[in-house]
């Protein structure tokens, strides 16, 4: 078996109460009576073995006391707020690997009755658009066990180069490893996402390619190489029973459950519908300069916090002739600063290795015949040829013939003291750098000038401040920007907020407008004392939760910036909530609003086609092993509950939002 619980509530998770529809009384929604259903739910199973997900390490040994005291004895992850356990009763199995990675909880099982080997990789995969890191979590996963295979390989290699071998020792290696490259692997728990993923198809065709990309993100890069794995193809359990996967286009939340469809592992009341808009197709605004020469604008124009401060001295920095706009040879000028800022080490690195072997004398400089020697080793170097070239092109040259090198030395040598110090070589590679990447340049200056086009304006030349605000804010969703999903997306910028904003449902904004005014005196503002009457109303006491963190954060921001208290507009308030929906906390938004009076879901009829969100998040897949059977995770009556009666999860007789996955399996 294998079940995300919910993490416990008995000390922490304070919140927990928050995800249950407001129907549910609240002494329903606390761990005592949550323990009681997990336990029974557990115990009744009567599984060999039982991955968990959402356990909590700090109350663990109480949460689960009941399991030790039923035969089971347990690996938990050893980092982690949200921890794995995997549980296996002690008379049929014991313990012989344990690897704690990154979300994975990877353990070795060796049966007490035959000495065969069963590897567990039981997951609770990371949530939101993070594809890329769900992949390389199981795939850290399967090559931990792959790591294990290679060390018993070596041993027994070892045994065999012995000077003296030892039969004995070498029966003994060649045993330990036959079990563990024939052994039956599983992974198990909640992957956080459904449909074709990466991870599906790692698992399923052996292997992700770097070209490949998910349905879903379809412009993310997953990986920079191929990863796989040894271990034949892995078959999901439920796809195997039902006849049916999550990645053919059948399953959605629209779609009801009916007898013989695979079932949804985590149905929750559709709160998307109320609170946004369809995804538009266009994100926030990116430029497309690659994250290299980003960052070296970011560093050229010495913005870190992004600030309006910051961003108005930059355009001051970037104007040189103070009219009060940008044009196009400021922009150019910018540029091959970056450049030069961006190559800085390399050209370091060429200025040193230029003036390297010539004794002491070239301390103060080179000659006129070693900087022509060093020029014709230039051009022999492969490399050298596009270094040589940069400098033909810098010192305006057709060719580097002897001639030409002596010839030019006299324009180099500035001070024309006879010798080429570092500090005169250093002006000349960084004309060369600019030279080199010159075609590279005037794109990035196109680029930057191309989002305030007109469609009749052949080429544009000037951008106001405010354009030229926007395109570093467009610089800055390049290099810090969150993804988006079908639903949810990353908030790392004010861009991504003000485009999560700008999905609300007009309820939602109705609903933030009226807790707004309801807490503010002047319904212009908050203080932080009015807001700090919200956040006690809502989450008990301050210092509790998102909320009071991206409050915290705000006000810390503009008491830094001005002396008079701070106070929170309507946007700020829109902004903390687009934070908190962000990492999906729908219930928690719906929540908050609710109980200060607003009645979010009074329009949400029972009845419609999209009640519930349906998610397969929760999947058993195994190799080397036969599938015997899969387990129904509800009962007729507790299906007609949910899909009838509207009871969704968690609810009074179920104490989480997902439900377990079960199957049985012989070894083959």
């Amino acid at each position: 078996m294998s079940w995300n619980i919910l993490l416990p509530n008995s000390q922490d998770n304070w919140w927990c109460h928050k995800q249950y529809s407001s129907n549910v009384a609240m002494d329903k929604r606390q761990w005592e009576h949550r323990q009681s259903l997990i336990k029974e739910k557990l115990l009744h199973s009567a599984a060999d073995i039982v991955c968990i997900q959402e356990a909590d390490g700090d109350t663990f040994d109480a949460d689960f006391a009941f399991m030790q005291d039923n035969g089971y004895d347990h690996v938990l992850h050893k980092k982690f707020r949200f921890r794995c356990a995997t549980f296996f009763l002690k008379d049929k199995f014991m313990l012989d690997r344990e690897a704690h990675k990154d979300r994975t909880l990877v353990t070795s099982l060796k049966s007490t009755a035959t000495d065969r080997v069963l590897h567990i990789v039981n997951c609770h995969l990371s949530g939101g658009a993070a594809p890329e890191r769900r992949l390389r979590q199981v795939h850290d996963g399967l090559q931990q066990i792959q790591k294990y295979i290679n060390a018993l390989e070596l041993d027994l290699t070892k045994q065999i180069k012995f000077k003296r071998p030892s039969p004995k020792l070498i029966a003994k290696a060649e045993k330990a490893l036959d079990e563990y490259k024939s052994a039956g692997i599983v992974v198990a728990g909640d992957f956080n996402s459904d449909g074709n993923t990466a991870v599906r198809k790692l698992l399923v065709e052996g292997g992700v390619e770097p070209e490949w990309r998910e349905p879903q993100y379809p412009k993310l890069v997953l990986t920079s190489k191929e990863r796989t794995h040894s271990f034949g193809s892995f078959v999901d359990a439920a796809e195997l029973a039902y006849g049916g996967n999550v990645c053919d286009g059948d399953y959605s939340e629209a779609i009801p459950l009916v007898d013989g469809t695979r079932p949804a592992t985590y149905v929750v009341p559709n709160l998307a519908s109320l609170l946004f808009l369809p995804v538009a197709e266009q994100g926030p605004p990116r430029t497309q300069f690659g994250t290299q020469i980003a960052r070296g604008m970011a560093e050229t124009l010495n913005l870190n916090d992004w600030c309006a401060q910051e961003l108005d001295r930059a355009f001051d920095l970037v104007d040189l002739d103070g009219n009060g706009s940008i044009d196009d040879e400021e922009i150019l000028s910018l540029l091959e600063d970056v450049y030069v800022s961006t190559f800085g080490g390399q050209i370091e690195q060429e200025r040193n290795n230029f003036f390297k072997g010539f004794g002491k004398g070239s301390s103060d400089g080179l000659t006129k015949d070693q900087f022509v020697v060093r020029l014709q080793a230039l051009q022999q170097d492969v490399e050298g040829e596009r270094k040589a070239f940069g400098l033909a092109r810098g010192l305006g040259l057709q060719k580097l013939n002897t001639t030409e090198m002596e010839g030019i030395f006299e324009r180099i040598d500035l001070d024309g003291n006879g010798l080429l110090d570092e500090d005169e070589f250093q002006q000349l590679l960084e004309t060369a750098y600019v030279a080199i990447y010159g075609g590279d340049i005037e794109k990035k200056r196109v680029e930057f000038f191309k989002a305030f086009k007109k469609d009749d304006e052949h080429d544009m030349r000037e951008l106001t401040k405010e354009q030229f605000t926007e395109r570093l804010l467009a610089l800055h969703q390049e290099l810090h920007g969150g993804r988006k999903g079908s639903e949810l997306a990353e908030v790392r910028t004010e861009a991504d907020v003000r485009k999560m904003i700008e999905r609300f449902t007009p309820l939602l904004r109705h609903s933030l407008d009226e807790v707004f005014s309801q807490f503010s005196a002047n319904d212009e503002t908050l203080t932080e004392a009015e807001v700090n009457s919200f956040l006690i109303k809502t989450n008990g006491e301050l210092g509790r939760g998102g909320t009071f963190r991206h409050v915290a954060a705000i006000l810390e921001k503009k008491n830094e910036l001005q002396d008079a208290p701070a106070e929170l507009t309507r946007e700020d308030w829109y902004g903390i909530f687009a934070r908190e929906l962000s990492e999906g906390k729908w219930w928690q938004v719906v929540f908050d609003l609710e109980v200060c009076g607003s009645s979010v879901r009074a329009s949400h009829t029972s009845s419609s086609g999209d009640q519930f969100y349906q998610g397969w998040l929760d999947y058993i897949y195994f190799a080397k092993m036969s599938c015997v059977g899969v387990q129904d995770a509800l009962t007729d009556l507790e299906r007609s509950k949910v899909y009838s009666d509207g009871d969704a999860l968690p609810n009074e007789w179920h104490p989480s939002d997902h439900l377990p996955v079960s199957a049985i399996f012989s070894w083959e």
